[in-house]
């Protein structure tokens, strides 16, 4: 799934913990450069996302398949459909 800039998603980290988050730029966006492969994965970053834990802000490399719509948002598109 695809998505854009500003989108509220859940961001699920490698403990299955999930976060509410925004998303600030897409892989295609990125200066040239700033996005690379994870050392330690093996896959490619796609998003750069912001999360609030504990009271701050966080900024955060991830890929597709860790970010989620929220399920209001699905429900609302459905009704819309």
């Amino acid at each position: 799934m695809k998505f854009v800039k500003g989108q509220d998603v859940f961001y699920t980290t490698i403990s299955g913990r999930s976060y509410k988050a925004t998303v600030i730029e897409r892989k295609m966006d990125f200066k040239k450069g700033l996005i690379i492969k994870s050392a330690g994965k093996t896959h490619d970053f796609h998003y750069l996302i912001e999360i609030q834990k504990n009271g701050m802000k966080e900024k955060i490399l991830c890929a597709g398949y860790d970010l989620k719509i929220p399920e209001v948002k699905i429900e609302e598109a459905k009704k819309a459909a």
